[in-house]
């Protein structure tokens, strides 16, 4: 599998890992590659695991992981009531979060998708074309750009850890601005506390509880449920 990159030429990581999505993808839709010769079947799946893997490459400090897993997924959004209401999701990166929102029953048209990755936020209006993306920060998402929206709870993709305080509550107030006043955030972690520190939580009048622990994951994770005091 030849990835046509020029010997001698520094090339920015972004580029490099979109050459090899590009050159899976190709081989994926034959069915197959070929090592040393030999025709090796490929497993069904999506390329959006190497996509994350771009992201994550050109900027580990926005993109925290590579791609959630499946059990991470389900803890994220056990506690989601399809008929609350809207869902916003802050970083749903590939869609892995968002597609285990539907699993629960929640409808697309009641998603708000708020991405900052350009070509990401495509692939998300492509794959989920009756949500509301927004290609934006989560800091600056304000309640005309939700059109009426008043989201009834928050899934939050975001590696927190990996952000100045300033700009974590920064994020978090902007996010519990446009929501009812009984919207629960839920948060993953790879840390051993929560991502939003008490000092944040005490000045914006919040309170941190952690739901679950999925050791399944890889790395292995944490989710808190983040709601007013």
């Amino acid at each position: 599998m030849k990835l046509n990159l020029k010997p001698g030429m520094a090339q920015r990581p972004r580029q490099v890992v979109d050459k090899l999505a590009n050159a899976v993808r190709r081989k994926i839709n034959l069915g197959k590659f070929h090592l040393r010769g030999k025709p090796v079947p490929l497993r069904k799946g999506p390329p959006e695991a190497l996509l994350g893997f771009g992201r994550f490459v050109a900027n580990p400090r926005r993109f925290g992981g590579f791609v959630s897993g499946p059990a991470l997924a389900a803890a994220i959004t056990a506690e989601i009531d399809p008929a609350a209401g809207p869902v916003l999701e802050l970083g749903p990166g590939t869609g892995v979060f968002t597609r285990a929102l539907l699993a629960r029953g929640v409808a697309e048209r009641d998603l708000v998708l708020v991405e900052l990755d350009q070509k990401l936020a495509a692939r998300l209006r492509i794959a989920f074309p009756q949500a509301l993306v927004l290609c934006c920060k989560a800091g600056s998402v304000t309640a005309e750009m939700l059109e009426g929206r008043r989201p009834a709870a928050v899934v939050s993709g975001l590696p927190l850890l990996n952000f100045p305080d300033e700009e974590v509550e920064r994020i978090i107030t902007a996010t519990f601005a446009v929501c009812t006043s009984d919207t629960a955030l839920y948060q993953f972690t790879y840390g051993p506390k929560c991502p939003v520190n008490k000092d944040i939580r005490a000045r914006l009048g919040l309170t941190a509880q952690r739901t679950t622990r999925i050791w399944r994951n890889v790395p292995p994770a944490s989710v808190y449920r983040i709601i007013r005091n």
